[in-house]
């Protein structure tokens, strides 16, 4: 019995000399794969960091991934944005995005049941600045709507009381009804 103490002590020793690799801890920065699959929540980090380096329209926003070499292209999950002819809540949108994170970084969390591309290729995510989440800030608004029939389901009931609290308070586009 005390060959088993002494030989679980020793082991115990030879662990806690062992160097932990900096950059692989809860919250610290590290390196991902620069893939698209980078999204999803079973593997890699849940929420990484982003800075917006350019608004494309009210759901499409460029990105740099921290890790990533190259920019790439996020749609805010779960809502469709107004059309061009929509205006003035169009441009709306886009400035109401623009003016919150616009060259700030933000996370990125995505949601995916069976993939994480949308049908023109676009990686999607729910985007998050300071624990206000954008997606549900447009559809507040009036400025976005929920998309129907999205594979990204996480927010589905959520997004659809704002819509109905959006339209109920005459915001953005509900206030031509």
């Amino acid at each position: 019995m005390f060959r088993r103490v002494a030989l679980g002590s020793a082991a115990l020793g030879l662990l806690l000399t062992v160097p932990v690799m900096p950059g692989h801890g809860f919250g610290e920065p590290r390196v991902v794969p620069d893939t698209s699959f980078y999204f999803d929540n079973h593997r890699f980090d849940r929420y990484p960091d982003a800075v917006v380096v350019g608004v494309v329209d009210g759901e499409t926003l460029v990105v740099q991934i921290e890790g990533e070499q190259k920019m790439r292209l996020i749609k805010l999950a779960g809502i469709q944005s107004l059309s061009p002819e929509e205006t003035p809540y169009y441009e709306q949108a886009i400035e109401l995005i623009r003016e919150r994170i616009l060259y700030r970084t933000v996370k990125l969390e995505g949601d995916k049941l069976l993939r994480n591309e949308d049908a023109t290729g676009l990686v999607e995510a729910y985007v998050w600045l300071e624990g206000q989440q954008m997606n549900a800030l447009l559809i507040r608004n009036g400025l976005a709507r929920i998309t129907p029939y999205s594979h990204n389901i996480k927010y589905d009931s959520y997004y659809g009381g704002l819509q109905e609290k959006a339209r109920q308070d005459r915001l953005g586009i509900w206030s031509r009804f």
